[in-house]
């Protein structure tokens, strides 16, 4: 199956999924209101805090069985939960029995996402590939919401509760039928087992390390109010629809859709954090949007109004959640943040939950439109009581990485990054010197698993002894060792004293694929799997640091060529003015009858021949079929020319 195909199937299913998961929890909210009022609504939305719970143990499936049949299985086990739910609804059942139901489904939920974020990595071939694939399904979760709470109101609005929750059942046999069939990766060893109770000791040390250290502690506690404002008002939100604003059945599900809108439009505006040296006036000011929007909700009590206060509400809500974990990155130390942030990810669901029952509490006491006012004050009164001081005090402790950060923001691996993970693979990175003339890597090593980007100094790149490339700052090296477990292509060694950022593998992928990533069964993202052929030209040792428009014009005049199994590609001692990079395929480099190097797809060769103007120093002889990228030797020297450099200079000659 096409690993193309296999990434649409795997975000495909879960958009299917969270589309069902906001019918069938925007359905019984509704419905719980009429059946029991505020309370129910408030114990509907406790299902996070089971849930939480729950995910202690599911997370572990990931790392113990096949990823595609945990997503299959969690999907089918959602549409079994989701019809008995239907079932009982239709009988009249006692509401205690779908509520549980509701609950188990939720339970059932948290085994998804960690199970995704494991398996994405082993479906896709490249760095690239898997950003954009992380990012599709982010979007995928937010135009879900959107879709789900949209239609989830909708239904309840015009059909008996029993067929709006039987849309939730469809859309998981979706999900599940998705995802079946798919076969990418192999059972995860024993080693790469972690269970309940780990994961409950790496949250206590999180809250340890949290409570020695006043910045992390504010920013984790402005997390939790964000969820616990979520919260409050996932309960409120339904009685405000029908009793203050109305908007009828269907208006917690159009305010929840205006919501999701905003949290889409959030996405790009995030982006407007990366390189900021002052991040904590966003945070404060996304979360005084979301205070403000709920307590002018209630002010206002119209409906028109609140549908626009809702879509603020949802960019509110984006800006300080980019913002929040972007500072949370900056100011923990890389060895701590795994443990603080799934502390916080756990908090985050309590509150949550925790505010959606307090809800009933707010409207028994004080009414829906002054419980909205409160919770809506709540929100200012704290950001506002933290003070200017404070958020200048996080920021002045956090704003040491920025121009660490602009560096990595502009690798290709990390394109599709949010500010918040971008900040992540910076909070990861370890700064290591080297003197002028020591070796960073070797050609030939198998040990060193690192990417390095260049923050000063110079260094060149040899193959078999031959320069083939210069690198200087804001270059990186090295990510096709974080890839597979091959040796060093080439040798990178400093010319003049060098200080270079580090990153290990694990904490590469995991940045682009979540924490919930395990890498024990090696999957191999190194397959070009992209059209983009100056994108795959970029990933080579010879050609890393030249820039994008230079490799366009590269691409532009390189040919496409096939060699059958047993063909020479190039000879040993010939003349060949042509340097060539692997589509597809497998190839052996050969000098004499010795074995030197296998070559994968992604990896190019012929450099040395056509920069230094020699015969061929090896054999490549293609082990099966092989696509091939061919590009002129005389447009690798332009290449090099413009650039400039020792390799400008040895391209004149």
């Amino acid at each position: 199956m096409q690993r193309r195909v296999v990434v649409r199937r795997v975000v495909g299913a879960f958009a299917a999924a969270t589309v069902g998961e906001w019918v069938l929890g925007t359905a019984v909210a509704i419905h719980a209101y009429s059946v029991g009022g505020a309370l129910l609504v408030g114990l509907v939305g406790f299902r996070f805090v089971p849930a939480a719970f729950a995910g202690l143990v599911t997370a572990q499936f990931a790392d113990t069985h096949r990823r595609e049949r945990v997503l299959t299985a969690t999907a089918l086990t959602r549409a079994a939960a989701s019809a008995l739910a239907a079932g009982s609804l239709a009988l009249r059942l006692p509401f205690v029995v779908p509520l549980l139901l509701v609950w188990f489904d939720a339970m059932a939920g948290s085994a998804y996402r960690p199970a995704q974020a494991a398996l994405l990595p082993t479906v896709v071939r490249t760095p690239s590939e898997l950003t954009a694939a992380t990012a599709a399904a982010s979007n995928a979760k937010c135009s879900g919401q959107l879709l789900g709470a949209l239609t989830g109101g909708l239904l309840v609005a015009g059909e008996p509760i029993a067929v709006a929750v039987s849309v939730a059942t469809v859309l998981y046999l979706a999900a599940g039928l998705t995802t079946a069939g798919i076969r990418t990766s192999r059972r995860p060893g024993l080693t790469a087992r972690l269970g309940p109770r780990e994961r409950m000791r790496r949250m206590l040390d999180g809250a340890n390390l949290l409570s020695g250290d006043r910045e992390a502690t504010q920013i984790v506690a402005f997390a939790g109010l964000r969820a616990l404002v979520r919260g409050l008002w996932m309960s409120l939100g339904v009685v405000a629809a029908l009793r203050l604003l109305g908007l009828g059945k269907a208006g917690f599900g159009i305010l929840m859709a205006a919501a999701a809108a905003g949290a889409l439009a959030g996405i790009p505006l995030s982006a407007l954090l990366v390189g900021r040296r002052r991040l904590a006036p966003w945070l404060a000011a996304g979360l005084l949007v979301c205070g403000c929007s709920i307590a002018a909700i209630g002010a206002i009590a119209a409906g028109v109004p609140a549908v626009a206060l809702m879509v603020g509400w949802g960019i509110g809500m984006a800006i300080s959640d980019a913002a929040g974990q972007a500072l949370l990155n900056r100011v923990v130390p890389a060895a701590s943040i795994g443990s603080v942030t799934g502390f916080m990810e756990s908090g985050k669901l309590l509150f949550e939950g925790g505010g959606s029952m307090v809800a009933p509490l707010l409207v028994a006491t004080l009414g829906i439109r002054e419980a909205l006012i409160a919770a809506g004050v709540v929100v200012i009164a704290v950001v506002v009581g933290a003070g200017a001081r404070s958020f200048a005090r996080i920021d002045l402790r956090a704003s040491g990485r920025v121009e660490i950060l602009e560096l990595v923001a502009d690798m290709l691996f990390f394109r599709w990054l949010r500010v918040d993970a971008l900040e992540g693979v910076v909070a990861q990175l370890e700064q290591v010197a080297a003197p002028a003339g020591q070796d960073v890597i070797t050609q030939g090593d198998r040990h060193d698993a690192r990417w390095y980007l260049v923050e000063e100094g110079e260094l060149e790149v040899r193959i078999d002894g031959f320069l083939v490339n210069e690198l200087a700052r804001g270059d990186g090296f090295g990510e096709i060792a974080l890839m597979r477990e091959t040796p060093r292509a080439a040798t990178v060694r400093a010319r003049t004293d060098v200080l270079l950022l580090s990153l290990e593998r694990a904490a590469f992928l995991a940045a682009i694929a979540g924490p919930d990533l395990q890498l024990s069964d090696g999957g191999d993202l190194t397959d070009p799997g992209t059209a983009d052929h100056a994108e795959l030209l970029g990933r080579t040792a010879l050609l890393q640091g030249v820039g994008r428009r230079e490799l366009e014009g590269l691409a532009r005049g390189a040919l496409v060529c096939e060699a059958e199994a047993g063909v020479q590609i190039v000879v040993e001692g010939n003349l060949d003015d042509r340097y060539y990079v692997l589509l597809s395929g497998r190839a052996a480099v050969l000098v004499g009858t010795q074995l030197r190097r296998v070559l994968l797809p992604g990896d190019g060769f012929g450099e040395i021949a056509v920069l230094h103007r020699v015969p061929r120093t090896a054999t490549v002889l293609a082990e099966e079929a092989c696509s091939l990228l061919s590009v002129p030797g005389e447009d690798l020297r332009a290449a090099a020319r413009e650039r400039g450099g020792l390799l400008g200079k040895l391209a004149v000659e």
